[in-house]
């Protein structure tokens, strides 16, 4: 990092992106040579088609890029799903199967393929002019921060601070900051309790308590909450280092009041580039009632399929869909935080197994329907870490200070200032410290 950091704030400006474009493929290459090959094509393709689409027979080169950039996606993250659920079909008339290809999913082809579109779609409908400088977009396409797990930038929102942004140390100050807090979160609150999460879910939920199973779910909630939004504020705080603003990516969802409200909170950039390159060109909410339901029907399921290739996340998606179709009912009156919280608890549980048969087995022990129990060994993973941790987690996942009368002010002051600093460095010690002794250090979104 301070290689990188140092670097590029020694060179001329003039060379700052190329550095950064650099060092971005590199550290890409690291995690696997053969993915940089599809991450350079994407951005070869992608000038191409973009020097095209505002000119002549515009629409139709738009239309050839999203369906290329899409069809790769389906090609690496889809096949397999796709020729298993084939392979299920044949053996219903005794044909005999293909053999299951292997292929290796690219790391974060999700978000950058969608980073993609986002440049040719910006550029097609003339918000932002076509970039004739190949490295930058590359930059745009590959920029390491959020690269793997997001936030989803648009281009309409990083093309000027590419050509114009400024180091400071006013911004490596807040980047440090914003980073250390998402590594706390990810480190100190989401890898702890990932270890009673993984034990939980790998029992026989044939077998499982009522307990057990909303306790595991809930702790799943806390673990995902905080190892998301813990990598987007550290991808926040390393573009801040470099110049660059990234938007937000959480608000705190689990204080939504309706389903509604909860993609205004969580993955945020992901709902409002759905909402911005699929919802609205469909036609959004105009055309009546039953086009307004289609469509956002659509959307979800779409939001479903880009997170795995399992029936499960498409049910998932759907789950979500149902209640903000319902919620535009005016019949509809159910609202309120515990209404949205169990909504999204009990879809977690489709996103977790992964397998609606497995889903409907941890439905069954939620509701205490299994007959025959075996008691979970909560003395053994239950620990006074444990305990802290979750306590922690319960206050930093509301919005304590937007619900007080009264709103606690902290005047800028030496004071003030050694407490925070201290408090950061003992997050940064004690990440270091868990990260060095704990070896589970699970990373949910690399399959994204």
């Amino acid at each position: 990092m301070p290689i990188v950091w140092g670097g590029s704030l020694l060179l001329p400006r003039r060379w700052q992106n190329a550095w950064l474009l650099l060092l971005s493929l590199l550290l890409y290459a690291w995690g696997g040579v053969s993915y940089t090959a599809v991450l350079l094509w994407t951005i070869v393709f992608n000038y191409g088609i973009g020097r095209c689409v505002n000119g002549r027979h515009g629409g139709l080169w738009l239309a050839l890029g999203v369906v290329v950039n899409l069809g790769v996606l389906a090609y690496f993250k889809y096949t397999t799903f796709a020729v298993a659920e084939a392979n299920q079909l044949l053996q219903l008339v005794a044909i005999p199967p293909f053999e299951l290809p292997r292929i290796a999913l690219p790391l974060g082809i999700s978000f950058y393929t969608f980073q993609a579109i986002s440049y040719l779609a910006d550029t097609y409908r003339g918000t932002t002019p076509p970039q004739r400088n190949v490295f930058r977009l590359g930059l745009y396409v590959s920029f390491f921060p959020q690269l793997i797990a997001g936030p989803i930038v648009r281009y309409q929102d990083l093309n000027q601070q590419i050509a114009q942004r400024r180091m400071s140390w006013e911004q490596t100050a807040e980047g440090l900051q914003r980073f250390l807090i998402g590594l706390a979160k990810k480190v100190l609150i989401a890898n702890t309790l990932a270890v009673p999460v993984e034990e939980i879910f790998a029992l026989d939920f044939t077998q499982m308590d009522a307990f057990t199973a909303w306790a595991g779910v809930l702790l799943y909630a806390g673990q995902l909450y905080f190892d998301f939004s813990g990598y987007s504020d550290m991808a926040i705080g390393l573009g801040l280092l470099f110049g660059f603003r990234l938007p937000e990516n959480f608000r705190f969802p689990y204080a939504s009041r309706d389903i509604r409200d909860f993609w205004r909170r969580w993955h945020i950039t992901l709902g409002a580039w759905f909402r911005d390159y699929l919802y609205l060109p469909l036609g959004g909410s105009r055309g009546g009632r039953w086009r307004t339901v289609r469509n956002l029907l659509l959307v979800f399921l779409a939001t479903g399929v880009w997170h795995g290739a399992a029936w499960a996340f498409v049910a998932w998606g759907l789950w979500h869909g149902l209640f903000i179709v319902l919620e535009r009912q005016p019949w509809w009156r159910l609202r309120g935080i515990p209404y949205a919280f169990v909504v999204v608890l009990l879809g977690w549980v489709l996103f977790r197994t992964e397998s609606l048969a497995l889903a409907g087995d941890y439905y069954r022990a939620m509701a205490g329907g299994n007959a025959q129990t075996v008691a979970f060994e909560w003395a053994f993973y239950w620990s006074r870490e444990l305990t802290v941790v979750s306590l922690v987690a319960i206050l930093l996942a509301w919005p304590w200070a937007e619900w007080l009368p009264w709103r606690p002010r902290f005047r800028p002051g030496n004071g003030w200032e050694v407490l925070r600093i201290t408090g950061l460095l003992l997050l940064f010690l004690l990440s270091t410290n868990a990260l060095v002794n704990n070896s589970l250090n699970p990373f949910i979104y690399f399959r994204f």
